[in-house]
């Protein structure tokens, strides 16, 4: 029987992100509106809109099938705060990590050179901090909150990981049509690659925090604002140095690491 619920949780969970995200690419689409992060445009509210998505999907298919108390408990363990402050600080630390090693191997193996202006926000501070929090809260609930768990009970630390990494990573798929998007252009193998490693590192984390998903806002919000931020060499040598992160995570994910979803209940 809980494992029926489960399936149904997941199932509208992932019909509902993935169906109003595409709603909202049909929004943009059919009414010619250009690609804006811009909150003070109706494109841009779009694009705020888009990033809740998860988070509202997520307390809507618990609500339907888990009812007040599955939403409570989803709250819960989503945001725990009482865990080791190491598990903070990895959240924050890794993609510094990652971004400062895969610029060093970058200068010294290939004499890659760092921008004069590194440092240079693409927003305003004042709505990059608003974005970094809603864009966390609005993924991180409904990805690594709800989904992580249901996956991980039956395809194992690892293989839950790795399926909720492709699912997410996919999830963004219309962004790579939308012109001006940060993803347009872009590879989206490569990308279901990138968000797959930090899927097992945000994974561990999220494993380590008792099931916390602060841990995960955390680490997405350093990445982006990384991302939003910082100019350092884009050479194959961040997806190298993620996909170290992501193995050495992958030694310290609690077993089994790997499970068969369709192995009948005892």
């Amino acid at each position: 029987m809980k494992r029926r619920k489960d399936f149904y949780t997941l199932l509208l969970f992932v019909g509902l992100a993935y169906g109003s995200v595409w709603l909202l690419y049909g929004i943009w689409v059919c009414c010619e509106i250009p690609f804006s992060m811009d909150p003070r445009t109706p494109r841009g509210k779009l694009y705020l809109a888009g990033a809740a998505v998860p988070l509202i999907a997520a307390v809507i298919a618990i609500l339907v099938t888990g009812g007040k108390a599955g939403f409570r408990s989803l709250l819960k363990r989503s945001f725990g705060w009482r865990f080791s402050l190491k598990w903070y600080l990895a959240a924050v630390l890794t993609p510094i990590i990652v971004t400062v090693a895969s610029t060093i191997a970058a200068v010294n193996s290939i004499g890659a050179k760092v921008p004069e202006t590194w440092f240079s926000p693409v927003f305003g501070t004042g709505f990059l901090i608003f974005f970094l929090i809603h864009d966390g809260i609005g993924e991180e609930v409904g990805w690594r909150g709800l989904a992580l768990p249901l996956l991980q009970e039956r395809m194992g630390s690892l293989g839950g990981n790795l399926a909720v990494g492709v699912i997410w990573a996919l999830w963004h798929l219309p962004l790579f049509f939308l012109p001006g998007s940060f993803q347009y252009g872009d590879s989206i193998i490569s990308y279901v690659y990138l968000l797959t490693c930090w899927s097992i590192v945000m994974g561990l984390f999220v494993n380590k925090a008792k099931g916390s998903v602060l841990v995960a806002i955390l680490f997405h919000e350093t990445a982006n604002f990384i991302a939003f931020t910082i100019r350092y060499p884009g050479t194959y040598h961040v997806f190298l140095m993620w996909g170290v992160a992501a193995a050495i995570a992958i030694v310290f994910l609690p077993q089994p690491l790997f499970r068969l979803p369709w192995k009948p209940e005892a």
